[in-house]
């Protein structure tokens, strides 16, 4: 186990192109914030100036197309299939539990690079609200710290089921669009409008599936605890059942 982590760890290090990347994203939060203070009077009813710092990460965060989605969809499905290209995996294709816990390996990388996303994020955003919204209140930062935490595991978990998605598809071309399609959230307004026609109002049980709970804002309290337990339950559920899902497949597949 230590040594595929150790060998997919290199493998991470070794994209030269990520310090691009994260430029890239630093520089697209950059920009919506930008937007945002440009463009303000086309937000009716929202004072981005005085949203606190966990209140502006969430509108950030609820805005579609997410690019945190699509980078990570993306990642997701380039890394896992990379790892056919190289031929890295004939390095353990005879030991099915290596398979297992290459599975476990990659699930660890991914929650590394959502990480580095979110630390991205964060300092964008620090630096977007101090030079467009300078007056903007901290807020409380307990608070903060926990939208974080319940955000970065739920992007963890969809980082997790994209996993098994790249592992499930049968080409780089198919799991690219699959992923696409997941991060765009296509299904979760299908599933939204579909619980709406047969419940009403179904927001609530629309928000269990995955990406409409990393989209949906948070109703966080000062202590920043209240309600916290619905996104921590989602995130935990779709990560266990995903990874447990992507290690059944690798060990049942035939990579011959």
């Amino acid at each position: 186990m230590l040594n595929i982590v150790r060998m997919d760890l290199r493998r991470f290090r070794s994209y030269k192109l990520m310090p691009v990347l994260l430029a890239v994203f630093f520089g697209f939060q950059l920009f919506g914030i930008y937007n945002f203070s440009k463009y303000a009077d086309s937000f009716a009813g929202i004072e981005f100036g005085s949203l606190s710092a966990s209140e502006f990460f969430q509108y950030l965060l609820s805005q579609p197309p997410s690019w945190m989605l699509i980078y990570i969809a993306v990642f997701t499905v380039y890394y896992t299939w990379s790892e056919r290209s190289s031929g890295f995996y004939k390095n353990y294709i005879s030991m099915r539990h290596a398979r297992v816990s290459s599975v476990m390996s990659k699930a660890l990388v991914l929650g590394l690079f959502t990480g580095l996303l979110f630390g991205t994020a964060v300092v964008a955003n620090a630096i977007g609200r101090w030079l467009f919204f300078p007056e903007a209140p901290m807020g409380d930062w307990g608070t903060y710290v926990t939208l974080l935490g319940l955000q970065i595991l739920l992007h963890w978990a969809f980082a997790v089921m994209l996993l098994f998605v790249a592992l499930a598809a049968r080409s780089l071309i198919a799991g690219l669009i699959l992923g696409l399609v997941l991060a765009l959230n296509v299904i979760g307004y299908l599933l939204s409008a579909l619980v709406s026609l047969l419940f009403g109002d179904g927001a609530a049980q629309a928000s269990w599936w995955l990406t409409n709970r990393i989209m949906l804002p948070m109703e966080l309290t000062q202590s920043g605890v209240s309600d916290a337990w619905h996104p921590l339950f989602v995130a935990v559920v779709f990560l266990l059942l995903f990874g447990a899902a992507g290690a059944w497949f690798r060990q049942r597949e035939d990579l011959h």
